[in-house]
């Protein structure tokens, strides 16, 4: 049975968080730490970091998934890089989680919640960093192998080009009216 793959669906998920959190986490650590917010408000930074983790460990479980597919249509190495680059990437979020958890148990002690806000703000942007390297490296496989820009449709062999439909669609350029 041949599926229409996950992981495109599912990678812009953790992709599009990693775009919001340093800016998130700087924010949350300024209002925590002057007190404009109070100390608990920390923990939505986490829980999103929390779900930014989360998918991308299901987006690194899908790539897996559909690597077999990727390799049929363009390099190994290729594929290998994005699959590197994509778990230091997951790695990345790990840490920052890990980070902003330890904030949230440091908030009662300022300076301390402030160093480890601090490194969570760091470790956020050096996931980013990580996220776009791995999503310039699987927008590279998509558009740059033959084929892989579209899904295969229901039926479909991979890799086999698709056969013409027969249907077109005419256009009027004549339309001056």
């Amino acid at each position: 049975m041949n599926t229409l793959p996950l992981h495109p669906a599912v990678v812009h998920v953790p992709l599009g968080l990693a775009l919001v959190m340093p800016a998130l986490f700087a924010g949350l650590l300024w209002a925590v730490y002057t007190n404009r917010l109070p100390r608990a408000a920390w923990l939505v930074g986490l829980v999103l970091q929390g779900f930014l983790l989360g998918a991308a460990l299901v987006a690194l479980r899908t790539g897996e998934q559909d690597e077999e597919r990727a390799e049929a249509r363009a390099s190994e190495a290729q594929v290998d890089a994005h699959a590197q680059s994509a778990r230091a990437f997951t790695w990345a979020a790990g840490a920052t989680f890990a980070a902003a958890g330890l904030a949230l148990a440091l908030r009662a002690r300022p300076r301390a919640f402030a160093g480890a806000g601090l490194a969570s703000v760091l470790a956020s942007l050096a996931m980013l960093a990580l996220g776009v390297q791995a999503g310039h490296r699987g927008a590279a496989l998509v558009h740059s192998a033959p084929g892989m820009d579209a899904p295969a449709a229901p039926g479909e062999a991979d890799g086999e080009p698709r056969a013409a439909t027969g249907s077109s669609v005419e256009h009027d350029e004549d339309d001056d009216d």
